[in-house]
């Protein structure tokens, strides 16, 4: 089998050639089938894990079950699957109430076990959910990640509602689908970006209104509030890795609102408690997602409400996973999906 290797950070991959792998007790091998390269394969790459190398990076995946460990007795080879990225205990305090996401051995596909940038990639039996034959599978790789991240973010963490104002700061792979799965829900969303292309794109994806940040954080804030009303938003979507935009999201959030930080960065951010305390406001993380919003994002998307093809432009051989990597770092794509 091939596999697209990290063993040095700020380094290029490397293709190798392995033994084809071998499942284990409770283990399923699935023949990767897309793979969608996702901002946080750029931050492993640039060092941002503590993983030990070599590592093959690759979370958002889908693919077929190609052979089975033993005692794994629900999973049938040739079913066509999601991968479910975070390996889990499934007994221990977080686990135990759904919150799998954060259970206490976490581990994660990519970061702290080899991934799936290769022809076959290693996951707990309890990691693959059967989908239709007829999806598109590079569409399921998607929304395992890029969708049900901020999916996530809005329906567990934040628990929004219809009739609220959203703001998404970023549309890129992440904050794109913040907008329609916000829109889908209901809610008044109002999207920011740099860029014309992909404020165009958020108004298609169903924003209301769209607020350039191209000529600075004064004028962004200034343009939210008029888009937003006095009060201000009541949620501040924020999916950019950066913490000049943490601190501008705090900044935007209005009276009594939520700010919820979907984009990574290890630098810390600037906030006085006052800038909380006068607008009554809060700041939460969310932190990936749980297999059932991918089934739930799977439901809203054949029902066509919830499109992808924003995301599947650029579809690369695994020979080409650096140029994959250096496009989504360089803001050329949204995503793009490997195809071994």
């Amino acid at each position: 089998m091939q596999a697209a290797e990290l063993r040095g950070y700020g380094q290029p991959l490397e293709l190798v050639e392995r033994e084809p792998i071998q499942p284990g007790p409770g283990q399923v091998v699935v023949e990767v089938r897309a793979c969608g390269v996702c901002g946080s394969d750029v931050f492993l790459r640039k060092g941002g894990f503590d993983s030990t190398l070599p590592i093959v990076p690759g979370h958002e995946a889908s693919g077929v079950v190609a052979r089975l460990g033993p005692d794994v007795n629900d999973v049938q080879v040739g079913t066509p699957v999601a991968v479910y990225y975070i390996e889990h205990c499934g007994h221990c305090e977080m686990c135990s109430v759904g919150r799998v996401n954060m259970c206490l051995s976490v581990r994660r596909m990519g970061v702290e076990y080899d991934g799936a940038f290769a022809d076959e990639v290693l996951v707990p039996a309890r990691n693959v959910i059967a989908v239709e034959p007829e999806d598109d599978l590079a569409a399921v790789a998607v929304l395992t990640d890029a969708v049900a991240t901020p999916y996530h973010a809005l329906v567990r963490v934040g628990k929004v509602e219809a009739g609220m104002t959203v703001v998404v700061l970023g549309v890129g792979g992440i904050g794109s689908n913040a907008v329609q799965v916000a829109a889908l829900l209901g809610c008044d969303v109002v999207a920011v970006s740099r860029s014309p292309a992909k404020l165009d794109l958020a108004e298609r994806l169903g924003a209301r209104a769209v607020v350039s940040a191209a000529d600075g954080e004064q004028e962004m804030l200034e343009g939210i509030k008029r888009a937003c009303g006095p009060a201000g938003p009541q949620v501040v979507v924020q999916t950019v890795g950066s913490a000049d935009v943490d601190t501008q999201a705090i900044k935007a959030v209005g009276i009594g609102g939520m700010v919820l930080l979907i984009g990574s960065s290890v630098d810390a951010f600037s906030v006085r408690a006052v800038d909380l305390i006068w607008k009554e406001a809060s700041v939460h993380g969310s932190r990936g997602f749980v297999p059932d919003d991918i089934r739930e994002v799977l439901d809203f998307y054949r029902s066509g409400h919830l499109p992808v093809d924003h995301l599947l432009g650029r579809q690369r051989p695994l020979s080409e996973a650096n140029a994959a990597l250096d496009d989504l770092e360089a803001g050329r794509v949204l995503r793009s999906v490997l195809v071994p």
